[in-house]
């Protein structure tokens, strides 16, 4: 019999993602879809270690199930806004980024189309990193050292690391001193979204932006439901959507 505990597995995966870690132009796209699948697993396995520490019952989808070896645990997402209500545990602005980015990229990978240029998976993993070696040792007092892992490849984990804190505060410094427009990033959501290049000053990704025909603030063309067939930037699509479901007049 093989039996991983949510830790164990965790682990196993962040050693299989840096087994495919190595450098940014020799990672090939099978590289990059591993190893952001395996990092988002590992996010998504240590919210919910952190989450059964509180109360093994919060692992659950329906707590009333509990214990239960059939019931459905929670996804990714309920288990990270549980773990802030429930266990009233505070995260950055980046570190909430960390986890929907790395999310909305797993799931494009097992459920759609996957694009990424280097330096954009460069940053995504970072960012990653950056969130899963500081949760793990925070809130779970776990030391992943270089000990845990073969390979020798310890050190690629914290190039990654390391580029993506300095990148985010060299990129923070530029639009403070240029005062550069920015808006949030829809790849890496950072705030971070040069609004007259078009482009993303942290990530790279480059989009069209459009301005709202009823409020008049840009927006990136991907963020909204209905793109530019309904012309609104997401707060106005919120509000329409709204008043069609209440039969109001916006």
């Amino acid at each position: 019999m093989h039996n991983f505990n949510l830790v164990e597995n965790a682990k196993d995966s962040l050693s299989h993602a840096i087994e495919h870690l190595g450098p940014v132009n020799r990672n090939t796209t099978g590289d990059w879809k591993r190893i952001i699948v395996d990092l988002a697993h590992v996010i998504e396995l240590l919210v919910k270690e952190r989450l059964r520490r509180i109360h093994p019952a919060f692992v659950f989808g329906n707590i009333d199930k509990y214990p239960s070896n059939t019931a459905h645990t929670v996804g990714a997402e309920q288990a990270f806004i549980r773990l802030q209500k429930i266990g009233e545990i505070h995260f950055s602005e980046s570190e909430i980024n960390a986890v929907k980015v790395a999310r909305e990229k797993r799931n494009e990978i097992e459920h759609f189309e996957f694009t990424i240029e280097n330096h954009e998976a460069k940053v995504l993993v970072g960012q990653a990193l950056s969130f899963i070696l500081k949760f793990a040792e925070d809130e779970l007092a776990l030391e992943w050292n270089a000990l845990c892992f073969k390979g020798g490849k310890w050190w690629v984990l914290f190039e990654y690391k390391e580029f993506y804190v300095a990148l985010q505060k060299s990129v923070q410094d530029k639009i403070d001193s240029n005062e550069i427009p920015v808006i949030e990033c829809t790849s890496c959501h950072n705030d971070s979204f040069d609004l007259d290049n078009e482009e993303c000053l942290l990530c790279g990704h480059r989009e069209e932006v459009l301005d709202c025909k009823w409020c008049g603030e840009p927006y990136i063309y991907s963020s909204c439901e209905y793109g530019e067939e309904a012309e609104l930037c997401p707060s106005c699509e919120r509000k329409d959507g709204y008043a069609a479901a209440h039969h109001e007049k916006y």
